[in-house]
């Protein structure tokens, strides 16, 4: 039960994580705001420019919620290590910096002269610029890279797949030549395997995300002996029968136990003998 609780509060890091996002980032564009307002009318930075009250208030409502962000986020990636390194270094320091600026704003409010006020400034920019950064990061771990840029790709034709990344255009014989397999393990393969990885794997293991920097997208990274997925002709030597079949609850298991979609019986076995018609 405690685990459970511990789970549902690490989740609402997803939800809980956009209040710092959009506080500091409204606050900053409020004191930028005024500060450029100033310099137009002509004005004194020095007798005018002072933090304002709104931009105050919202800072306290980030400073509260980042806590409550990065402390969520700690614990949701607590059993991850290099995928989440960056975003979760990145979400302490700004953690840190949002402090940091809350502390300029204490004292920028005691002094009477503008220059408190400016470093300030300095440290909100700076701070809606790192949260800016991080929940981007964080949206490539969701989502996967490339989730916010791609369809702006697609409209200038600036990417193009590998060969690598898609499987070859030629002739199922050929194809089958090529990876050493028979016309009617391809075909298998193409009709019911992929398939079925498309549905409860590559979202984790695809060309957006890659977790364990595994990838089970096409037929080429899935009998790559580099990665050493499948051990041809021997699915019970298989590193991805072994994961399939584990217990949900291992927390080596796949799809994860967090995930939606783990395979059925009937999918495994098929993934099984599949393997068994591959030639060593």
């Amino acid at each position: 039960m405690l685990n459970h609780l511990i789970e549902f509060i690490a989740r609402t890091h997803l939800v809980v994580l956009h209040f710092p996002i959009a506080l500091i980032t409204v606050a900053a564009i409020i004191e930028s705001t005024r500060l450029l307002h100033i310099k137009l009318t002509r004005r004194s930075i020095s007798d005018h420019f002072r933090p304002s009250q709104s931009a105050s208030i919202i800072l306290a409502f980030a400073l509260a919620s980042t806590l409550i962000a990065t402390t969520t986020g700690i614990i949701l990636g607590f059993d991850e290590t290099t995928a989440v390194d960056l975003h979760r270094i990145l979400g302490i320091a700004s953690g840190i910096l949002i402090l940091i600026t809350t502390i300029a704003l204490l004292i920028a409010l005691k002094k009477a002269t503008h220059k408190p006020a400016l470093v300030y400034l300095a440290f909100l920019c700076t701070s809606a610029l790192a949260v800016s950064i991080t929940g981007h990061l964080g949206g490539n771990l969701t989502h996967g890279e490339g989730f916010l840029t791609d369809p702006l790709k697609q409209i200038f034709n600036s990417s193009s797949p590998s060969s690598f990344d898609s499987q070859s255009d030629s002739q199922p014989d050929t194809q089958a030549q090529d990876f050493n397999i028979t016309p009617d393990a391809l075909e298998t393969y193409n009709t019911i395997i992929q398939p079925i990885l498309d549905y409860s794997c590559t979202k984790c293991h695809g060309p957006k995300k890659q977790k364990g920097d595994i990838r089970l997208d096409t037929l080429a990274y899935l009998l790559d002996e580099d990665f050493a997925m499948i051990e041809r002709g021997d699915p019970e030597a298989s590193e991805i029968i072994y994961r399939i079949t584990l217990p949900r609850t291992d927390e080596d298991a796949m799809p994860p136990l967090k995930k939606s979609h783990p395979l059925t019986e009937s999918q495994i076995e098929s993934i099984h003998s599949w393997i068994t018609t591959l030639t060593p």
